[in-house]
C-alpha cells in the first residue's frame, strides 16, 4: 500500500486534552506533521467537528489549539481475522 501522506509525519506522543458536549476528555497526540495530528482516544467525535484543544509539552509547556475533526475510527469490538493491528486504532485525525 502506498503512503498517501503529503507532508512528513513527526513520532511524538504527548497528552492532550478536548471538550465534547461540555465532557473533558484525556488522549495521547501523535503522528504530528504540519496540517496535524492524530489523537489516540476512547471517545472520539464525529468528522468535521471543531474542538479546542490543550496539548501538553515537555517542560510543562502547553498549546491551545483549534482544530477540525478528519477522521474518526472507533474499530467494532470483533476484530477481523487479518487485520493489521495498526488499523484498529481508536481515535481521531486532525487538521490545524
Amino acid at each position: 500500500m502506498a503512503n498517501r501522506r503529503q507532508q512528513k509525519r513527526f513520532i511524538f506522543r504527548c497528552e492532550t486534552e478536548f471538550i465534547s458536549k461540555d465532557i473533558t476528555y484525556r488522549g495521547i497526540a501523535s503522528d504530528f506533521s504540519l496540517n496535524g495530528f492524530f489523537i489516540k482516544t476512547t471517545h472520539p467525535v464525529a468528522p468535521d467537528t471543531i474542538l479546542d484543544i490543550v496539548v501538553y509539552l515537555p517542560n510543562d509547556v502547553t498549546s491551545k489549539l483549534t482544530v477540525k475533526v478528519r477522521r474518526a475510527v472507533k474499530p467494532s469490538v470483533g476484530r477481523v481475522i487479518g487485520t493489521p493491528v495498526k488499523s484498529l486504532k481508536t481515535g481521531m485525525g486532525l487538521r490545524s
